[in-house]
């Protein structure tokens, strides 16, 4: 009988190492959430995008000199993240009535993708009025974004 207390003990120690285990590695992911939220690491080149103060390509129905700064958002539908970052957008609009700011799709204007040598999404690219980049990168998140935006305005 003495035996099988012992083993029982055992048992339910070792499920709690192991629940114990489960909820640090929980514990350590959302503090790196947190980090990353408070310490955003800003848009990421990536070795892609139009070259800085490089002349930006033509789009139709966008004027860069309408605002100080022209932000385009290269997104596509397949793109999970992209997904995510589409109310951000909206936010970003109401937060930064300065910015014009373009959501460039992959489906519908693959030609834009290309002038802007953007081969992944969501990518940013900043012109200012005078048409001429100033800042481009990989955008995971708002804070990103703004990180981007806060740079330039």
């Amino acid at each position: 009988m003495s035996g099988s207390v012992w083993l029982a003990s055992y048992v339910v120690l070792w499920v709690l190492v192991v629940a114990l285990t489960i909820t640090v590695i929980a514990l350590l992911r959302q503090i790196g959430v947190l980090h990353a939220r408070l310490h955003p690491l800003g848009a990421n080149f990536a070795g892609e995008g139009p070259a800085l103060d490089s002349v930006a390509p033509v789009i139709a129905g966008v004027d860069y000199a309408d605002r100080p700064l022209t932000l385009l958002a290269f997104t596509s539908h397949g793109c999970e993240v992209c997904k995510v970052l589409r109310p951000s957008l909206d936010a970003l609009r109401r937060g930064y009535p300065e910015i014009q700011l373009h959501e460039v799709d992959l489906d519908a204007a693959r030609h834009v993708f290309d002038a802007f040598n953007v081969r992944s999404t969501p990518y940013a690219v900043a012109v200012d009025r005078a048409g001429t980049v100033r800042g481009r990168g990989i955008v995971n998140s708002l804070e990103q974004i703004e990180e981007l935006v806060d740079e330039l305005v």
